[in-house]
């Protein structure tokens, strides 16, 4: 399929035949500079959006398309924009001389109809963030060979006067042809954002990885090395910052009372951090630059290539089982839980099975096994769904136990808990059953499209599903696989009415 680019293409209408040169709907022009032909959007971010894309003037290769957005600053009057055009050369220019292995090879850069386009090497693999989810936290071996591969970089970068400004897990890919790391998104557009006319209202970095000057628009050689150093203690911790129901961002690594990570009393049970490797993660993620390694350089030299990890002594029966995959010898997949949660239920309820389930990601049969765990529970298996009295007597340990699982597995993506929040979020009461609000509710976790309540084959189980969209269930009224908002159908707003949830 051909990708339209025009962003006032409906984006439901935007896929095209392959070989289609111009937009079936629109009618815009598929294929920039008649060579590359967007497939399928990666990302959509506030400098921009990325496409995986076809090189057509190279043999098919596949590449990457980035196409910036400039900020409201350049677009208030031409001679902004002009401004804007100029930097976004000079820096372009600037990351095309940037040639090391493991950075995405710049192919082209232009201005068409308008709008400006990055061509880079496509770099196939995971980044570090999906690694996280399928593997499991990191240990120490895994951390210093994630800095030995990235500091060397980072020392090649800042040396030609380069700041990357949002490393973080999303922007590191392990490269399947070799297993190194490749560094993306340098992102052209946040070097050009720095110097906008105003910068009210810019924000450079992402929320959670972005150090304090970097934040105030002043960043640094060592505002890198901070971003590196929060990105190692959050994959071996495997705590991720994140939205709540109002927008805000929230994270259960940081003390903002203290001012202190809490990364040590967040390691995940039976991991040990030597000395030598926790001071140095230390001072990385100091608050202050004058309290910060200078370069990356410093690190290294501080940094020995030993692989010391302090294993506890675990009787052979409790230790969790491991399996290491050949293609990847490096990763364990480890199939104890990220986040210890008490398995409590007052009806003596086994909820392991639930447990290991969400530690797989598995949001399916998670899903599945919920429904089957919470019909038990209320002992109404033969019938097959809950009604609002047996909702009303759900057992308050139960009910928790299913919903902290659902919500530490998922880093607070998922839950009945984020369901009542966006549920009171979009104007729901106690109890009270309103048509227009459980609209509402359906449109933002995605069980409503196109203002039609989906069918339960057309729940989105994966970790990129809207907010609040799992736990699903079909013990909540999914009538004939659609979910029907009447009262008395056993309809989830009754459980989101609930005090203990």
């Amino acid at each position: 399929m051909t990708y339209c680019l025009n962003l006032d293409c409906p984006r439901d209408k935007r896929q095209n035949p392959p070989g289609t040169k111009y937009c079936l709907n629109c009618g815009s022009k598929l294929l920039l500079k008649d060579l590359y032909a967007a497939t399928e959007p990666l990302r959509d971010g506030g400098f921009g959006r990325t496409f995986r894309a076809v090189n057509h003037g190279k043999f098919e290769e596949l590449c990457v398309i980035k196409q910036l957005s400039p900020p409201q600053e350049f677009q208030r009057k031409p001679s902004h924009f002009k401004k804007y055009v100029r930097l976004f050369e000079q820096e372009a220019r600037r990351l095309y001389e940037l040639k090391h292995p493991q950075i995405p090879q710049l192919i082209s850069y232009f201005e068409e109809d308008g709008r400006l386009y990055l061509v880079q090497e496509f770099i196939d693999g995971n980044n570090l963030k999906d690694e996280l989810e399928k593997y499991g936290a990191y240990s120490e071996i895994k951390t210093r060979e994630l800095l030995l591969d990235l500091l060397p970089l980072l020392n090649f970068v800042h040396e030609r006067n380069v700041i990357h400004r949002d490393i973080k897990p999303e922007n590191v890919i392990r490269r399947n042809r070799d297993r190194k790391l490749v560094l993306i998104d340098f992102g052209v557009s946040k070097q050009v954002v720095a110097a906008a006319p105003s910068q009210a209202g810019t924000k450079l970095g992402t929320p959670g990885y972005a150090a304090l000057e970097q934040r105030h628009g002043k960043a640094v050689p060592a505002s890198d090395l901070y971003s590196l150093g929060v990105t190692c203690i959050r994959l071996l911790t495997s705590v991720m910052p994140y939205l709540d129901i109002y927008g805000d961002i929230h994270d259960d690594l940081y003390d903002p009372l203290e001012g202190r990570w809490l990364w040590r009393e967040a390691l995940p049970k039976g991991t040990k951090i030597s000395q030598d490797l926790g001071q140095i993660l230390d001072k990385l993620i100091q608050e202050y630059v004058k309290d910060r390694y200078k370069s990356a350089l410093e690190v290294l030299e501080v940094l020995r290539p030993t692989s010391v990890v302090v294993v506890p002594s675990v009787p052979k029966s409790q230790q969790p089982t491991v399996v290491v995959s050949p293609s990847i010898p490096t990763q364990p997949v480890t199939q104890t839980p990220l986040v210890s949660v008490n398995l409590e239920s007052e009806k003596g309820i086994d909820y392991s099975l639930l447990e290991r389930l969400l530690t797989e990601k598995n949001w399916r049969a998670a899903d599945e096994e919920t429904s089957r765990k919470m019909l038990e529970v209320m002992e109404q298996t033969s019938r097959g769904y809950l009604s609002e009295e047996d909702i009303r007597k759900f057992p308050g340990k139960d009910l928790q136990t299913i919903d902290q699982l659902w919500v530490r597995h998922s880093h607070r993506r998922f839950g009945f808990s984020v369901q009542k929040g966006l549920w009171l979020k979009s104007g729901g009461k106690p109890g009270v059953y309103d048509a227009t609000v459980w609209e509402k509710f359906g449109d933002r976790v995605g069980w409503r499209i196109n203002n039609q309540w989906v069918y339960y084959s057309e729940i989105n189980f994966t970790s990129k599903a809207k907010p609040g969209h799992l736990p699903g269930g079909t013990v909540f009224g999914w009538e004939g696989g659609v979910l029907c908002g009447v009262l008395g159908l056993g309809g989830i707003w009754f459980l989101l009415s609930r005090r203990d949830v």
